[in-house]
């Protein structure tokens, strides 16, 4: 993140550079290709919003792990989970984002969050929140404990991002991470869990410590680039939230049903049932679920 953070730097750096050495050559006469005088406009970069730069990381690392993984990207039909796991949360929620192929993925393009989902918790009118849409307490899901879907240890944490605003419809990102407050844990080689969008103050765990499935790591928020209160969680070949390649998680242990009135809150087509796992006595999830652990 500190990389990313620098860029803007560089790049005024090489841009007040070059000015400079344009106005000295120009007093001597000296010709050069009129091409250059585009670096005297890269200062400009250092005015574009820090999520710009983090959306760059992503096609970059997107492409880095198309180069890694060639035609043989983790996909349902090649990948099995190396370890069991539950669903990262406590009570029923909604699957409102997320699936195992192209036409219910979280975002298909963006290769780590392939296979990332969105939960909330929504009442069976189709609503994740009751009264002021504008408050974060009105959120259903604002608050519920964020628990450690398998034992493994934790590799990375980030716990100082306040809350974005929340207006009901428009996203926003009021911090420098659009991942927010979030927790990476490792659960077997080259297999990562990431929990982002958690409330600030509340992460019970630090880096090093090894955790225990079902174990309350933090609480869901709404921190980093959200539009309302929810849980983003996926699951990752490495540390790197970038360059990483997405997995498609199967569940175990877990319950499931279409949601009623899902329709009324999202026009997109849901998965109506879960879908069978190649690990046996596992299951995929999609939009559309109402899931909880049993």
């Amino acid at each position: 993140m500190v990389t990313i953070i620098r860029i803007p730097g560089v790049l005024w750096r090489i841009g007040v550079t070059w000015t400079l050495i344009r106005i000295l050559i120009g007093v001597f006469g000296i010709s050069y290709p009129s091409i250059l005088n585009l670096l005297s406009m890269l200062p400009l970069f250092v005015f574009l919003d820090v999520n710009f730069w983090l959306g760059m990381c992503q096609i970059f690392g997107s492409w880095f792990a198309k180069i890694k993984y060639g035609s043989n990207l983790p996909s349902a039909e090649n990948y099995d989970c190396k370890v069991d796991y539950i669903l990262p949360f406590e009570g029923k929620w909604t699957t409102f984002n997320g699936g195992v192929d192209k036409a219910l993925s979280h975002s298909w393009g963006i290769l780590p969050q392939r296979y990332a989902y969105d939960f909330i918790i929504m009442n069976d009118e189709g609503k994740s929140f009751e009264g002021d849409n504008t408050r974060l307490d009105s959120y259903y899901c604002y608050g519920e404990n964020i628990i450690a879907p398998a034992d493994g240890t934790v590799v990375q944490v980030s716990g100082n991002h306040k809350d974005s605003r929340v207006t009901g419809t428009k996203v926003y990102c009021d911090t420098w991470d659009i991942r927010g407050n979030f927790i990476v844990i490792q659960h077997a080689e080259q297999e990562f869990s990431l929990s982002a969008h958690l409330i600030p103050g509340s992460i019970t765990v630090r880096k090093g410590d090894q955790v225990k499935r079902g174990e309350v790591i933090a609480k869901c928020g709404n921190s980093g680039n959200t539009s309302e209160p929810h849980l983003h969680f996926q699951l990752q070949s490495g540390k790197s939230f970038f360059a990483s390649a997405g997995l498609p998680i199967s569940f175990v242990n877990i319950s499931a049903e279409a949601k009623m009135n899902y329709s009324m809150a999202d026009p997109r087509t849901p998965q109506k049932e879960t879908l069978n796992a190649r690990k046996n006595g596992s299951v995929y999830i999609g939009r559309g679920l109402e899931v909880e652990n049993k």
